[in-house]
Order: C-alpha cells, then structure tokens, then sequence
C-alpha cells in the first residue's frame, strides 16, 4: 500500500513539473507588446502567438482600435515589418512599442 500511495504522490510531481513546463513553454511561444494608434492617446496591451503572421496581428490591433479593414500592418523602429512574416521573424520581441499603420495609406 505504501508504494501505491508513493506513485501517487510521484505522478501528481509530475504532473505539476509537466503544468509548469507547459506554462513556460507557452510563455516562450508569445509575445506581450503596446501597440499605439494614430488619433488615439492610449496604447493598447496585445498578446499574440510569436508566429502569428503581423498582417493577422496588425488587423487584430486595428479592430482592437476601431478602425475600418484596410492594409494594416505594425511598425518597429520606424521601419513597416511584412505583413506576410511572422512576428518572431520580423524582430518583434516582449515589451516592444509597435505603432499601428495602413500601407495602403494611413489609419
């Protein structure tokens, strides 16, 4: 009885290091930034899957603002990231400051 109640107490260890893991793991897996708007004084607080694709990120930001489906995409040290890129690939990284844009002429 004993080893019975000791595997017991070994798989809920587990269990719990195998939470935690999962955890970490999806903490590594996404990325918390501010994203500013045009025409707007606050920023907003995102996160997203580090390999969302910024056109998808940029369009979650521009309905998150209220601005109408255009061409959004984010911008990062002034320079437009790809749209078809996914964040990871475009540089983005936790706590970076985006700002929200439309390549197909401004928000």
């Amino acid at each position: 009885m004993p080893a019975s109640g000791g595997l017991t107490k070994e798989t809920n260890v587990s269990d719990t290091a195998s939470t935690a893991e999962g955890r970490e793991h999806e903490q590594h897996q996404t990325v918390t930034v501010k994203v500013f708007a045009p025409r707007k004084t606050e920023p907003k607080t995102f996160t997203w899957d580090k390999h969302m694709l910024v056109g998808a990120a940029a369009s979650d930001a521009a309905k998150a603002f209220e601005y109408p489906a255009r061409t959004p995409t984010l911008v990062k040290n002034d320079k437009a990231l790809n749209r078809d890129q996914q964040l990871v690939a475009e540089g983005v990284r936790d706590g970076d400051e985006l700002e929200l844009t439309d390549i197909g002429g401004g928000v």
